[in-house]
C-alpha cells in the first residue's frame, strides 16, 4: 500500500536510525517509526552533527534512505565540544542558515510537519517556510529557550539580557506563532510555551510525554545480558542496588548522590550503585565516587542489558538539578524508570513531585520533600513491601499513561487529523 501522507519531521540533538551501535530511540526515531508503521512517508530532517557523540555524521548535505517509508536528510553544521557555550550557538545559527538554503530547493511541501524546538533558528526557519505554504505543523517544545539563557542572570539585569538576546526571543516567539499547534512533554511546559508566545490554547495543542518504546527483547538476548552483568560483578544475588542509565551531563546533581553513597556506608547499609552511560561529566562523577567500593561505571549499555539490570535493581535514580525547566516537565529518566517497573528517586518539584506522590511510584528527596536521598534509600532497604508496592504502581502508571502506543499512536492520529482538516479547508476555501 502506498504511503497515505508525506510527513516532515525536524529533530536535532537526538540519535537517528543511521547512527551505529543500536542507539536508544528518542522523539525523532519513535515518531518516525510510528508514522511509518501507519503507512505514511516520513522525511526526517536533522543535523549532520551528532550531539550525543560530538561527531559529524556527514560533512555535506546528505540524504539516507532507511526504508520504503523513512528518509533522513542531514544538514551540515560546524559542531561543538561543550553543550553550553558560544560554539553551540554558532552551530545552531549555521544549521538554521543551511536549512534555509536546502528548503530553497524544495518544490513539493509535505502534508503536515512536526518540528523540534530548540534549536530556535532551525525551528523558526522551518515553521516560517511551512506557514507561507499553508502546511500545518506542530512545534515540539522540549526546552525553555531562550528564557533559560537569561534566568541565570541576576534579577536587576535580566531585562538587559533579554535586550541583548532579542533575536532569539523574536525568533522563538515567531516559531511558536507560525506553528499550527504546540506540543509539550507536560502540562506546565505547554502553559509556559503558550504564555511565552502569547498564544491562546486550542484543540491543536497537545501534551505528549517523552516515553520510550514498549518493545521487549528476546529471551536469548536477555540471558546473554544477564551473563554479561554476572561477569561484570553485578550478580542477581539479592543485594540492594540502585541504577542510573543515561548521558552523564550537567543536568544531574551528583553531589547529593555522592553524599548518600558515603552516608549509607557510614550507617552500615549495604547498597550498590550502578551508573550506566557516559558523557561530558563522567570524569567528574568518577572523582566524586572515587573512594567508594560499591559504585560501578559499566559505560553504555544496550536494551537487553538495561532490562537485565532492572531485574536486579530496587530503584532508579533521576537526580536532576531542581531547575524551573525540569520542574515543569516530566523528563525521560522518570518515564524510563516507570517503563522498567522501578521506583524512581528524584529531587524535582512540580510535575514530577506531583506524579510521584499522587501515584505512589517512587520517593522524592531534597529540601521540598523534607528527606535526604539517604533517608529514602534506607526506607527502601528496610521495607520490602514498600519496594514492591512502588514497583507495581510504576508499571501500572506506565501502562495507563505513558505506553508507546498510547502516546505515539495518539500523536500520529493528531497529525493525521491536522492534515485532513487543512485539506478540507483548502477544498472548501
Amino acid at each position: 500500500m502506498s504511503p497515505k501522507l508525506t510527513v516532515w519531521l525536524l529533530q536535532t540533538g537526538e540519535p537517528l536510525h543511521c547512527d551505529p551501535g543500536n542507539p536508544r530511540p528518542m522523539r525523532a526515531m519513535n515518531l518516525a517509526n510510528a508514522l511509518a508503521n501507519a503507512g505514511h512517508k516520513v522525511v526526517l530532517w536533522s543535523s549532520a552533527f551528532y550531539h550525543q557523540e560530538k561527531s559529524h555524521r556527514a560533512r555535506a548535505s546528505t540524504a539516507i534512505r532507511i526504508s520504503a517509508h523513512i528518509e533522513i536528510r542531514l544538514i551540515p553544521s560546524p559542531g561543538y565540544v561543550r553543550n553550553i557555550g558560544p560554539a553551540r550557538l554558532w552551530d545552531h545559527a549555521v544549521l538554521g542558515y543551511r536549512l534555509a538554503q536546502e528548503l530553497g530547493h524544495e518544490e513539493a511541501p509535505p502534508d503536515v510537519a512536526f518540528i523540534g524546538y530548540p534549536p530556535i533558528e532551525a525551528a523558526a526557519v522551518m515553521t516560517r517556510w511551512l506557514s507561507k505554504r499553508g502546511v500545518p505543523c506542530l512545534l515540539d517544545v522540549k526546552d525553555q529557550w531562550p528564557t533559560i539563557f537569561t534566568r541565570a542572570l541576576p534579577a536587576p539585569i535580566r531585562a538587559l539580557g533579554e535586550v541583548a538576546l532579542w533575536p532569539y526571543f523574536y525568533l522563538g516567539r515567531r516559531a511558536m506563532r507560525d506553528a499550527s499547534g504546540i506540543v509539550a512533554m507536560a502540562e506546565e511546559f505547554l502553559q509556559w510555551a503558550l504564555a511565552f508566545s502569547g498564544r491562546t490554547r486550542s484543540e491543536k495543542d497537545r501534551v505528549t510525554p517523552l516515553t520510550t518504546t514498549d518493545a521487549r527483547v528476546s529471551e536469548a538476548d536477555l540471558q546473554n545480558a544477564r551473563r554479561w552483568w554476572d561477569g561484570l560483578g553485578v550478580p542477581a544475588d539479592g543485594r540492594a542496588r540502585v541504577c542510573f542509565i543515561g548521558s552523564h551531563s550537567q543536568a544531574f546533581d551528583m553531589n547529593a548522590v555522592a553524599t548518600s553513597v558515603s552516608q549509607l556506608a557510614a550507617l552500615g547499609q549495604a547498597c550498590e550503585f550502578v551508573f550506566c552511560g557516559d558523557g561530558e561529566s563522567s570524569a567528574q562523577w568518577r572523582r566524586l565516587m572515587s573512594g567508594a567500593d560499591n559504585v560501578i561505571f559499566p559505560g553504555w549499555v544496550d536494551r537487553p542489558q538495561i532490562e537485565a539490570l532492572a531485574e536486579r535493581s530496587m530503584a532508579s535514580l533521576a537526580p536532576y538539578h531542581n531547575t524551573e525547566d525540569f520542574a515543569m516537565s516530566i523528563p525521560n529518566k522518570v518515564i524510563d524508570a516507570l517503563a522498567l517497573g522501578l521506583p524512581v528517586l528524584c529531587p524535582l518539584e512540580g510535575e514530577v513531585q506531583r506524579l510521584i506522590t499522587s501515584h505512589g511510584v517512587g520517593l522524592c528527596y531534597g529540601t521540598a520533600a523534607g528527606a535526604s536521598l539517604s533517608e529514602c534509600l534506607v526506607r527502601l532497604l528496610e521495607d520490602r513491601a514498600l519496594r514492591l508496592e512502588l514497583s507495581t504502581n510504576a508499571s501500572r502508571l506506565y501502562r495507563e499513561q505513558f505506553s508507546f502506543e498510547m502516546v505515539y499512536g495518539g500523536l500520529v492520529t493528531h497529525l493525521e487529523k491536522l492534515a485532513q482538516a487543512s485539506k478540507l479547508a483548502v477544498r472548501h476555501g
